[in-house]
């Protein structure tokens, strides 16, 4: 299913004509183009590896993955699980944003917030309240810190985990992808 950005209701119209782009869900094709946009902290291999996982997911109905393009070319991606590992998300039904990615020289044009704002409307179609993301600590999530709170989110309440578990006052832990704060917003 093809969503072109006018079609989508939280966006004006001015502003989905002038981007000319389209969200879509994640398909079978996708996969081996997206192990080729791997990042330097992976490889190929684990790249396929979690979109494979993805499409899976969603064939099963437990995650929506969807993919950001204009012209056929790929802006960015992000996915919604419907069932989050998080303990407090998971406990309270509240389904999770994840794996939001922008690509770099496609930043700052309003592709996040659509991404986003696409994925709420997802959980809410799926008649979901509540709405939750988590965020890294470090200066890589700066902008998308920024983005989040921006869109209304606020922090659980419940502090940072590592790896989904809460942190111990005292305890030393990584800075690293696995240290997040989890906000959420009523949608």
């Amino acid at each position: 299913m093809k969503f072109k950005l006018e079609e989508l209701p939280y966006l004006s119209k001015k502003l989905a004509s002038k981007i000319d782009c389209h969200i879509r869900p994640l398909e079978e094709k996708d996969v081996a183009m997206l192990g080729d946009l791997h990042f330097p902290w992976s490889n190929r291999k684990e790249t396929v590896a979690k979109w494979d996982r993805y499409l899976n997911e969603q064939q099963k109905g437990i995650r929506v993955a969807c993919i950001l393009e204009k012209q056929s070319k790929i802006l960015g991606y992000g996915s919604l699980a419907l069932h989050s590992e998080y303990p407090p998300f998971k406990k309270g039904g509240i389904p999770e944003i994840h794996d939001v990615w922008i690509f770099e020289e496609q930043r700052k044009k309003g592709f996040g917030s659509m991404l986003i704002r696409h994925l709420e409307q997802l959980a809410k179609g799926k008649g979901h309240r509540k709405i939750g993301i988590g965020v890294g600590l470090y200066s890589d999530y700066g902008q998308a810190q920024k983005l989040y709170f921006k869109l209304g989110y606020c922090p659980d309440g419940e502090g940072i985990s590592y790896q989904c578990a809460p942190v111990v006052p005292g305890e030393k832990y990584p800075v690293d992808d696995d240290l997040v704060l989890w906000l959420f917003k009523q949608i």
